[in-house]
């Protein structure tokens, strides 16, 4: 009989405090016990043995955050760089040896290119004719880049195949030479060389700076 009025006890006990939760329906902790802790994830049960389960945190969106293009590496290259090098700098020719360019670690320093014969003159260079003391010729240097019209052989290496034409080494159709940071690449269409993301186009018919 005091069994059963102990139980009755308790049972008011509970629904009181039940009641107390209010119309909100938040549960009540009681004393000496642990909330519970519930995720808008679904829920996940760990296998027995196992430790707690970690769900992963909601992420925002990814941002990316432009930076400097990796400069081009030996990896790149189908040459070896130095078949084309004299003293500190690398010089080479397109097969028909009407682009001369140069990879300069002299004044005015960077890369750039030349042409024998220009079929198209830049509209940058409006005084230029294609005369021999007035070729066109593209060159970049870090962020300069430039249209030249110049009566120097700025971009021609010292021949190297026992002939008086300078030039260089001729770049063959396909091939890419790095050296300096520098990459080239010689196609039929034209040479296009790059560092960071700047560079050129250059061929008889046009030519491009980015």
């Amino acid at each position: 009989m005091r069994t059963a009025f102990v139980m009755a006890a308790l049972a008011v006990t509970v629904g009181a405090l039940t009641a107390c939760a209010g119309g909100d329906g938040e549960p009540v902790v009681l004393p000496g016990t642990t909330p519970a802790v519930t995720s808008a994830l679904e829920p996940t049960t760990a296998p027995p043995g196992t430790g707690p389960v970690i769900l992963p945190e909601a992420t925002g969106p990814t941002i990316v955050v432009p930076g400097t293009p990796d400069l081009p590496t030996r990896a790149d290259a189908t040459v070896d760089a130095r078949a084309y090098q004299q003293r500190e700098s690398f010089y080479f020719q397109s097969p028909t040896g009407n682009i001369m360019c140069g990879i300069l670690a002299d004044a005015p320093f960077g890369f750039g290119c030349q042409l024998a014969k220009a079929n198209t003159i830049p509209a940058r260079l409006p005084g230029c004719t294609d005369a021999p003391d007035r070729k066109v010729a593209v060159h970049v240097d870090g962020n300069t880049r430039e249209f030249l019209c110049t009566s120097q052989g700025i971009f021609v290496g010292s021949p190297v195949d026992g002939t008086n034409k300078g030039g260089g080494a001729t770049l063959h159709y396909g091939d890419t030479l790095v050296a300096r940071g520098v990459a080239c690449t010689s196609t039929e269409k034209g040479v296009r060389c790059e560092a960071s993301g700047h560079g050129f186009f250059i061929s008889a018919d046009e030519q491009t700076l980015y």
